[in-house]
């Protein structure tokens, strides 16, 4: 039963990658039309959104890595060097999606910056409605 649950649960993982793809691809074709810069193809935006995506990932380990040594070092809990990764990692992404778009697009650096806050603000959105959605269930719920 155990090898049954974990294989269903690696096959919808792997569904879910076209899904996010979509999702990504999408938030980053809205958000340059809001800025006024050309619709780059499906292909286009997602190698974009691939190689900003890789880039983050490598820089985010380094400083993952560098963060919990740091912590260690002084004492403090683990959860805590989470916290300060995903604080330091916020600029960080904003260089380099901003550096790789504005690249990448041909446009100014602080182009690259608009769009990063603009993908920032959908996905955001996105996020709020889904919540606002969940919690507007569990409330149904819980009056029946």
């Amino acid at each position: 039963m155990g090898v049954l649950v974990a294989f269903a649960c690696c096959f919808f993982l792997i569904m879910m990658v076209p899904v996010a793809l979509f999702v990504v691809t999408f938030i980053y074709r809205w958000s340059c039309t809001l800025c006024g810069l050309p619709k780059p193809t499906v292909m286009v935006a997602a190698g974009i959104m691939f190689v900003a995506w890789v880039s983050l990932v490598m820089a985010v380990s380094v400083l993952r890595v560098v963060v919990h040594e740091a912590c260690s070092a002084a004492g403090l809990p683990r959860w805590e060097a989470g916290i300060i990764v995903f604080l330091l990692a916020l600029p960080i992404d904003l260089l380099i999606s901003a550096g790789i778009e504005s690249g990448l697009m041909g446009v100014r650096f602080g182009k690259g910056v608009e769009m990063w806050y603009t993908q920032r603000l959908i996905l955001l959105t996105f996020i709020a409605a889904i919540g606002c959605i969940i919690g507007i269930i569990v409330l149904i719920q819980q009056l029946n």
